[in-house]
């Protein structure tokens, strides 16, 4: 028996969003005649249409390359190349392909010749908030895998992997966390508090900042890019039936959702004329280093701060992220639920990142998240940019961009930035 579809094809689903290839229809045609093959059960003919994708660079098809050889699927059992298949998609930054090639090694000891073994390859998942990454690093660091100085940090994975699960809507796993915290730490905050969450399904403290209005409905901020897309998170949009653009003219514009990565929690929305779109926003060329001077302008608490653009200001303070996350930034940017999706920008004016997230904890006492001050994350502007690859350039009549003109003040930076940014709202029954 071969591998089960939920090895390949959960994974697979989740990394196409990396594609970047020059005809992605092509693509998904032939990796859905793999998946096409592979449940009749002729698994030779899933490997003839995989492996020239796969050879191609296609992350999803080099992971599913890589479990064929594992299992010896349709394909004689070669540890060496299943390795070799693993590390090609690992090297790629797929946090998929990181966890398994993590397992790969560790379920057999191995080492590779650069002398990363199965640790090493399940944090950069992890790092990467790939849940059951966490919940892997987080048992064999209680097991002592990694050495007595690693057991204290057991906890913090297990935790990290339980609130995870739970945004996922994976309420097993995170009981199985939540078992696992309980088992090693029965007294430790972390098990409680994860506890406490299972109990009310809240998810983790503080994990995404939209703001909700009532029951189904969400706000956030958006910015259109040069493509024609607008960009905004994941979370504000994610299972929403209507989703409405409001500009700086309180104009409301019908926007769909075009493409989505849920793993860094982006989305890309279009409408049905991208010339109604604002002056879209310049990517930058160049991530933004330690101690750079950055903001946002968005639309924090609109039901009580009102639904003019709001600016804040500070710094990279992390060029990684939660747990050194490297496709994040943490910043001092001051950011309030409904500022998600908002754009960070340098003092050229270009979008360096994507608001996504703050810090907080969970009160004791009523269970409420507080955030924590002056730590929030950010999704670096490269991410946006590969997921851009992904959908054709839109067509519009007067394709502006906010151009920088050398190094403003910020005054001058906020008047030609504000009219970029837009209101999104998102629900189950709004009327477009």
């Amino acid at each position: 028996m071969g591998p089960t579809r939920s090895q390949l094809q959960r994974l697979a689903s989740v990394a196409l969003l990396w594609t970047a290839s020059p005809s992605p229809a092509t693509s998904a045609d032939a990796l859905q005649n793999g998946w096409a093959a592979y449940e009749h059960g002729n698994y030779s003919q899933a490997v003839d249409s995989w492996l020239p994708l796969a050879r191609q660079g296609h992350v999803s098809a080099q992971i599913n390359i890589a479990v064929m050889y594992d299992h010896g699927t349709g394909v004689t059992q070669d540890t060496e190349r299943a390795l070799s298949w693993y590390q090609a998609a690992a090297h790629q930054g797929s946090a998929i392909a990181q966890y398994n090639l993590g397992l790969f090694l560790a379920d057999r000891k191995m080492l590779t010749t650069d002398d990363e073994d199965g640790l090493y390859w399940l944090f950069k998942a992890a790092a990467q908030n790939y849940a059951d990454a966490q919940y892997q690093l987080g048992l064999m660091y209680a097991e002592g895998v990694a050495g007595q100085a690693k057991i204290a940090d057991a906890p913090q994975w297990l935790y990290q992997a339980g609130v995870n699960y739970l945004s996922n809507g994976d309420a097993d796993g995170a009981r199985s966390a939540a078992a696992a915290l309980q088992e090693i730490s029965p007294a430790h905050q972390l098990s409680q508090q994860l506890e406490s969450q299972l109990t009310d399904q809240s998810g983790p403290p503080g994990q995404n900042v939209d703001e909700t209005l009532e029951p189904g409905v969400s706000t956030g901020t958006a910015w259109p890019t040069a493509s024609g897309y607008a960009v905004t998170n994941h979370h504000v949009v994610s299972g929403k039936q209507s989703i409405v653009l409001i500009n700086s003219q309180g104009e409301e514009i019908p926007a769909t959702v075009v493409a989505s990565d849920e793993l860094n929690d982006i989305a890309l929305l279009s409408v049905r004329d991208p010339a109604r779109l604002p002056a879209a926003l310049p990517l930058a060329c160049t991530t933004a280093q330690l101690g750079s001077s950055v903001f946002t302008i968005g639309f924090p608490r609109v039901d009580v701060m009102g639904t003019t653009p709001k600016l804040s200001l500070g710094i990279i303070s992390g060029v990684n992220g939660l747990y050194d996350d490297p496709a994040s930034y943490q910043i001092s940017v001051t950011i309030q639920p409904g500022n998600s999706g908002g754009p960070l920008l340098n003092m050229q004016g270009e979008v360096v990142g994507l608001i996504t997230s703050m810090l907080g904890t969970i009160e004791s006492a009523d269970g409420k998240t507080q955030p924590i001050p002056n730590i929030n994350y950010a999704l670096k502007a490269d991410r946006i940019e590969e997921l851009l690859l992904d959908v054709p350039r839109q067509v519009r009549e007067t394709d502006v961009t906010v151009l920088k003109s050398g190094r403003d003040s910020l005054e001058a930076l906020a008047d030609r930035i504000q009219n970029s940014v837009m209101i999104v709202r998102a629900g189950t029954s709004l009327s477009p």
